[in-house]
């Protein structure tokens, strides 16, 4: 699963979750991800994969991206806001 599709992995872990407790077995979750920054915060990651990182670097920040869908889903900009307030 995609790490920039903040539902599918909010939906994805839930069911994995439901999963675990109902048969009492492990679960897999193939999470596709990358650090933008590298692993800390003296990693330049584009030293030792810069042509994935020239793509990463123009990447739209995963919360703008998911503001905009829900903004395009009709979700309201003052219930972002209060989101935003809460964290």
């Amino acid at each position: 699963m995609n790490a920039d599709s903040p539902e599918d992995v909010a939906r994805t872990f839930k069911a994995a979750a439901e999963y675990r407790q109902k048969f009492g077995k492990d679960v897999v979750v193939d999470l596709i991800g990358y650090r933008k920054m590298g692993h800390n915060e003296l990693d330049q990651p584009s030293f030792t994969n810069p042509l994935l990182y020239n793509i990463v670097n123009k990447m739209e920040n995963v919360r703008d991206k998911y503001r905009k869908h829900c903004l395009a889903s009709g979700v309201k900009e003052e219930d972002l806001k209060k989101i935003d307030d809460a964290t």
